[in-house]
């Protein structure tokens, strides 16, 4: 609740050189899935936490600690979402196999919150000629959903909602995108933790709202978009190789809805290449894609073309081919 980043970075380190003075692999699992789970990316590179999640898994497993282990699994799968470090067609594998595990180890709560995440990779990676099912229009995930509400499952909601955003709007359907961001909203009184994923929820929230702002001149739009910019701008100061980018192109999207050509345009620049710079390849993607559309609105086509071309490439570096097919 305090959010005093700097504190919980300091207790971390501590945790850590107290593992490696006392050589204590009992520990480690717990350690890793507190400090990398859950602090170090909010302080540096969420890349950096990926290695340590994989070897809490690995050890939990060893020790016999099996929740701590599937805990620092989702964590290692979810940050490399959240990263856009892995290929999705690799990271497709691995959610199918610690999946796997984590029914077989009966660790149901854990397998529940990779669903949503393994839905949004699956409806990104390729098509398979059936049409397109978003989290919010596939009757499945509706059930899901249903039922996880009905039994005061908020988390798992939640997290449905979460990453429905981040998919709804990547294939760009942005009313379903702003729906589960408000129904999030109303579920989040609820819930006592955040789950803020080092600004992601923040950044497709604000995207969402600026999308909408877009195509409709009801002011709530701006207001609530100025809400998750100004998140951003804060996580931005603590965290700015994973939430520069974010907000640079926050602020070029708020730019292009006012009106502001000429600073839009640089700040879209700004944000691809902040993106391309902290290896944020998926969302290089997105911010080229919002370049395109910005550049096409003010009548320069050679410029929209370059950047739906960059777009593309991207997308497909990080094995989005449907979105491409789309």
């Amino acid at each position: 609740h305090m959010k005093d980043y700097d504190a919980s970075e300091r207790i971390g380190q501590l945790a850590i050189l107290l593992l490696e003075r006392f050589q204590s692999r009992k520990y480690i699992s717990f350690v890793h899935c507190c400090v990398f789970g859950c602090i170090r990316g909010w302080n540096g590179h969420i890349k950096m936490s990926i290695e340590p999640l994989l070897s809490g898994y690995q050890i939990g497993m060893q020790t016999g600690d099996i929740q701590l282990a599937m805990s620092n699994a989702y964590w290692y799968l979810a940050d490399n979402f959240i990263s856009g470090q892995l290929h999705l067609a690799a990271l497709k594998k691995r959610l199918e196999v610690f999946g796997e595990q984590m029914v077989e180890y009966k660790q149901m709560v854990f397998h529940h919150l990779l669903r949503p995440i393994e839905q949004v990779v699956s409806n990104l990676l390729f098509s398979t000629g059936e049409p397109l099912l978003l989290i919010g229009r596939d009757k499945e995930q509706e059930t899901i959903l249903i039922k996880a509400i009905e039994q005061n499952n908020s988390y798992l909601a939640v997290q449905m909602f979460i990453f429905g955003c981040v998919e709804a709007y990547i294939y760009g359907d942005y009313e379903l995108a702003v729906n589960f961001v408000q129904k999030r909203h109303e579920l989040g009184r609820k819930i006592t933790y955040k789950r803020g994923y080092y600004g992601m929820t923040d950044f497709f929230d604000g995207l969402s709202f600026l999308a909408m702002a877009h195509q409709s001149s009801d002011q709530k739009w701006i207001l609530s978009a100025n809400e998750s910019i100004s998140n951003i701008d804060h996580f931005a100061k603590v965290s700015p190789s994973n939430c520069e980018h974010m907000l640079l192109l926050l602020q070029a999207e708020m730019k292009s809805v006012t009106g502001e050509v000429e600073e839009a345009s640089s700040k879209y620049e700004l944000a691809i290449s902040a993106a391309e710079r902290n290896e944020f390849i998926h969302e290089q993607a997105i911010a080229n894609e919002r370049a395109a559309e910005f550049f096409l609105r003010n009548g320069d086509s050679s410029r929209a073309a370059h950047h739906y071309g960059e777009a593309q490439s991207l997308f497909l570096r990080w094995g989005a081919q449907r979105k491409v097919d789309d």
